[in-house]
């Protein structure tokens, strides 16, 4: 009986112990962050608004923007206002990743989205949504003027050149990057 008692005391013992360790080995184990560190962004900038910019750039700008196909979204805008933020976006993983999103908030803009810029068959520059942005392994993409770019719609107010943008972009690999864009008059 005493035997029994020793050796039933050693299992639970054993048992604990291990339980314990099993414990703290979760606890050390890292968790996955929204953040990756081997994405980045460079030269971030947003067009100042269409209202803001004067005499002649306006007019240029006012025009190449009725050129574009907005994807029906340029008859529910209230303000009527929208502008482009363009950057480099890195990407020094060895996975490739996708940008699948980006956001402003609420008092910045009322819809974001990312956008290509495409000539058609008939010289006509049209933009359109688009789902993704492959950002290559060890590679860049360059959202600029004419080609990949995201799309402020429905700006809520006023972007000088000198303010400054906060965007979130969201990729498929669940990172997120907060990006502080300047803005910029047009180029």
């Amino acid at each position: 009986m005493v035997v029994r008692r020793v050796l039933l005391s050693g299992v639970v013992a054993l048992v604990l112990a291990l339980s314990a360790c099993s414990g703290d080995e979760e606890k050390a184990t890292p968790t996955a962050t929204p953040t990756s560190p081997a994405l980045s962004v460079r030269d971030a900038w947003v067009r100042a608004t269409i209202q803001q910019m004067a005499g002649a750039e306006q007019s240029d700008t006012a025009a190449g923007m009725a050129g574009h196909d907005m994807g029906g979204m340029s008859d529910q805008e209230p303000s009527g206002r929208v502008t482009g933020a363009f950057m480099v976006i890195e990407n020094s993983g060895d996975a490739p990743d996708r940008l699948i999103g980006a956001s402003a908030g609420p008092e910045v803009a009322g819809a974001v989205e990312i956008h290509e810029t495409t000539v058609d068959e008939n010289d006509v520059m049209r933009m359109r949504p688009i789902e993704a942005i492959e950002v290559p392994a060890r590679g860049s993409v360059e959202l600029k003027p004419g080609g990949y770019h995201i799309m402020l719609l429905d700006v809520q107010r006023d972007l000088n050149p000198g303010d400054t943008v906060t965007l979130t972009l969201t990729f498929a690999s669940g990172a997120t990057l907060d990006v502080t864009a300047e803005v910029r008059a047009l180029e």
